[in-house]
């Protein structure tokens, strides 16, 4: 898929590791226009909203993810390491600049392109962070990742046992899940579906910048909560 041509470049440090990455200059505008395409051709509903490019700017939930991925550097350093819904895959860059061997994954087709983007943009190349096209409602590549990251993936009623099913089906014996939230609904549902599946957590809160609330230049910020399981 090619890229938009209404791009621009966000600068983001987390701890000593300093990225760069393109991602939509307007959201609500790309948005706006593929709905009305869908709409003027008869489009399914499910497909508008599955090919919506909502992955296309960071939001708060991955600048927390990744603000703890670089945290916990050290224990990453040659690890298997797999991001799941990566959408720009910022957590899956600093766990890549860990020196993790990362595999990115997510469904929409343009996420491919703006990650070969981001890697040449950071220095980055495919052997540190592959990507693979995966539907983790219909299945799983196996428990062979020492981490398992996923930020804002709970955005639907349906999603807690579906999301807690796919980040245990990916994490090796003695693994780290990483899953960060914004505070949404079904965050709780999804730790109490992974309680079940026999992990425990511990829970963080981050305090992140959050662009979308920032309309006057004074850096508005939001709560994510990062769950170590």
């Amino acid at each position: 898929m090619s890229l938009p041509s209404a791009l621009r470049a966000v600068h983001e440090r987390f701890g000593q590791v300093e990225l760069v990455l393109a991602t939509l200059a307007d959201l609500d505008q790309v948005v706006s226009a593929l709905c009305a395409d869908y709409a003027r051709r008869g489009a399914d509903d499910e497909l508008a909203r599955d090919l919506c490019p909502y992955f296309g700017v960071i939001w708060p939930a991955a600048r927390g993810l990744a603000r703890e991925v670089a945290r916990r550097a050290p224990e990453l350093a040659g690890r298997r390491v797999i991001e799941l819904g990566c959408g720009l895959a910022l957590p899956s860059l600093v766990a890549a600049k860990a020196g993790a061997r990362v595999l990115a994954t997510d469904l929409h087709p343009d996420v491919p392109a703006f990650l070969a983007l981001n890697l040449a943009h950071n220095g980055l190349t495919e052997a540190e962070v592959a990507y693979r096209e995966l539907d983790w409602r219909a299945g799983a590549l196996g428990p062979e990742f020492d981490w398992v990251l996923a930020s804002d993936v709970l955005y639907e009623a349906a999603h807690p046992p579906d999301v807690a099913r796919a980040l245990a089906a990916h994490v090796a014996p003695a693994g780290h899940i990483l899953l960060a939230d914004p505070g949404r609904a079904y965050l709780q549902a999804c730790l109490d579906e992974l309680g079940v599946l026999g992990f425990r957590h511990t829970l963080a809160v981050e305090r992140v910048a959050d662009p979308a609330l920032d309309r006057a230049g004074d850096r508005q910020t939001r709560e994510v909560f990062v769950s170590d399981l």
